[in-house]
């Protein structure tokens, strides 16, 4: 045999042994084949760890579920049985045959806005029509309450009741003197005013599921991840002429029915009105006292220390601000203490437009000495207007209309009863609704 015929099979020179490959192949596409084959193996287990990933997730998210679904199935019985014993207890209130014509109607409408706001939604929807049709039974109770008003005497206030046409809760405001201002260039001077003409004013802002009632589809939306847009909420995104427009409906549906009496209608409150409605008697900063705190927590929902910690905006220290008040946003109406007239979120919550058109310097005008003053004609203002992406500001002249009692956003020395700010008639904001008043015509 040649010795040479089996060179292959010795190692070569440098100790490596040769590299043996197939008939007709390179040793290149080998080794590109054997790199391929790696490759695809490589891929192979990727996908199955990206499977094994996906089932995981897949099983975790369907677990997650389950859990989240029974959790929310528990708080939704909960809701739902809290509201159903609220509506029983409503109910056991109206056995009660000492109850006066507006306190009935009252629990009435205490009745519908349950039903609207949990009951409804919490049931299913074949069980809906039931509760719609006990909203539409409890709402004719209602219309058959109500009665024809008389003009209450100068002396004292006119009785409440309840407006059916919008489930306004008015309350009797008698005529008198107060002492309207405060310490601030646009609140002076102080000076004695008087209402010459009792009145009504709703004792709560209107909320959202009023203001659908007569203005179908307005929405208060949200504000970054809160919801203003609940039934029992107070309206808010509201602009001044949007108001307005509210309070002439309710007028002509009103005195279609003969509920208004002669000279009156329903309208948006006077500066002069407002303020001598959310002092109730008193003369401190706020209806309550002279201070805030916590104290203030009680009567108002405004801008607290909890509140500007969550939206990261800066509080002075100074500003003696609540702790905590229980709400970052606008609140339900009425949930916090009443003032002496037993009118709620006069301070705080949200602000509240106003009939007169907006002046600095209105308290020195000769023609706002008199009784019953409001300011009838438009004076020019600077107006603070928010670029984009907190790009600045610019300050533009324009007519503005009153704003009155501050709201949720604000800090304690801007929901003082004397309080004043403004903003034109054809803008809406986040935190700016509006309370009617039942009062004489402005001619």
């Amino acid at each position: 045999m040649n010795p040479k015929s089996d060179d292959t099979s010795r190692p070569a020179a440098s100790g490596k042994p040769k590299q043996f490959f197939p008939p007709g192949s390179t040793g290149v596409t080998t080794m590109r084949l054997r790199s391929e084959l790696q490759h695809e193996e490589a891929k192979l287990r990727i996908f199955k760890i990206f499977m094994l990933l996906f089932v995981l997730c897949v099983v975790a998210f369907l677990v997650y579920s389950v859990i989240s679904w029974r959790a929310e199935s528990g708080a939704k019985a909960k809701r739902l049985a809290e509201a159903k014993q609220t509506l029983s207890t409503l109910e056991s209130g109206l056995a009660d045959t000492s109850l006066s014509p507006h306190d009935r109607a009252a629990l009435l409408v205490r009745m519908i806005n349950t039903r609207t706001e949990s009951v409804m939604l919490l049931l299913p929807r074949e069980e809906q029509k039931d509760a719609e049709q006990d909203n539409r039974r409890d709402e004719g109770e209602i219309e058959k309450l109500a009665k024809v008003l008389l003009p209450a005497e100068p002396g004292r206030p006119g009785e409440d009741f309840i407006v059916p046409s919008a489930h306004l809760d008015m309350a009797g405001i008698p005529a008198g003197k107060f002492r309207m201002g405060g310490s601030m260039d646009n609140e002076m001077p102080v000076r004695e005013v008087a209402i010459t003409h009792p009145f009504w004013i709703a004792r709560t802002e209107v909320t959202n599921r009023q203001m659908q009632m007569l203005i179908p589809g307005f929405n208060s939306l949200k504000w970054g991840d809160f919801r203003l847009n609940r039934p029992s909420q107070p309206a808010v995104r509201v602009r001044w002429d949007q108001a307005v427009m509210y309070c002439r409906k309710l007028t002509e549906l009103e005195r279609a029915a003969g509920r208004i009496p002669s000279g009156y209608e329903y309208r948006l409150p006077t500066e002069t009105e407002w303020e001598y409605a959310c002092r109730a008697g008193t003369s401190a900063n706020y209806h309550w006292g002279d201070e805030f705190g916590n104290e203030g927590a009680k009567y108002a929902n405004g801008l607290d220390y909890k509140s500007a910690e969550r939206f990261q905006w800066r509080l002075p220290p100074v500003a003696g601000a609540a702790d905590d008040d229980g709400h970052r946003v606008t609140a339900p109406v009425g949930s916090f203490q009443p003032n002496a007239w037993d009118l709620y979120d006069m301070s705080g919550n949200a602000a509240e437009w106003c009939y007169d058109w907006y002046d600095p310097k209105a308290y020195s005008d000769p023609e706002m000495a008199g009784p019953d003053p409001v300011k009838r004609d438009p004076v020019s203002v600077g107006f603070t207007r928010y670029r984009p992406f907190d790009a600045g500001t610019w300050t533009t002249e324009t007519a503005c209309r009153v704003i009155r009692g501050g709201d949720w956003g604000m800090e304690p020395k801007k929901l003082r009863s004397a309080y004043r700010f403004f903003m034109p008639p054809n803008e809406s904001d986040t935190a700016v609704g509006f309370r009617p008043v039942l009062a004489r015509e402005i001619r």
